[in-house]
């Protein structure tokens, strides 16, 4: 499954240089995404912002928050990179994407020694790999749907999520 899924990725790669991002240099996105974290079956909510740095490449540094279940939540920080391109005349844009990711996951009601409970928190870097898809509403609003793979030690899993970006 990870061998076709990186085939997949290398060969969207490959081919941006024979199409048309739809993204200009310097173009900047402000959003907010919401979706779906398998490690602890939650949600998952955040803030975006993403920077073209050409044609066609963006940096899309991430913040956000899996929220609590089974007693586990966490703070997540990803840096990725995004490298879109045009599939519908500057409406529509697909892309491949890769990055490290922070995680601190905070385990609640661990049992303590003296019978009490209390949180723990493991924090961990890893990497990113994934694709997303970008629909422009108007010149200066964009959806967003993305799905990602976080390999993390211990705390591995799937991202799902939409977003609705301002952009300028």
């Amino acid at each position: 499954m990870l061998k076709k899924l990186l085939s997949a990725l290398l060969l969207l790669i490959a081919a941006i240089p024979c199409v048309t991002a739809q993204m200009q240099r310097g173009e900047k996105a402000l959003g907010v995404k919401a979706g779906y974290i398998s490690h602890n079956s939650s949600a998952v909510a955040g803030i975006t912002f993403q920077y073209a740095l050409s044609s066609h490449v963006r940096i899309a540094p991430e913040i956000g928050g899996a929220f609590r279940h089974d007693n586990e939540d966490a703070l997540l920080i990803d840096l990725n990179v995004h490298t879109p391109f045009d599939v519908s005349e500057g409406r529509a844009a697909l892309y491949p994407l890769a990055g490290v990711t922070f995680n601190s996951w905070g385990k609640h009601n661990v049992p303590t020694v003296d019978g009490g409970k209390a949180t723990v928190h493991t924090s961990r870097f890893g990497a990113n790999i994934g694709a997303g898809f970008d629909l422009r509403c108007s010149s200066t609003i964009k959806f967003n749907i993305e799905a990602k793979y976080s390999f993390i030690k211990s705390y591995s899993g799937v991202f799902i999520t939409a977003g609705l970006s301002y952009v300028f």
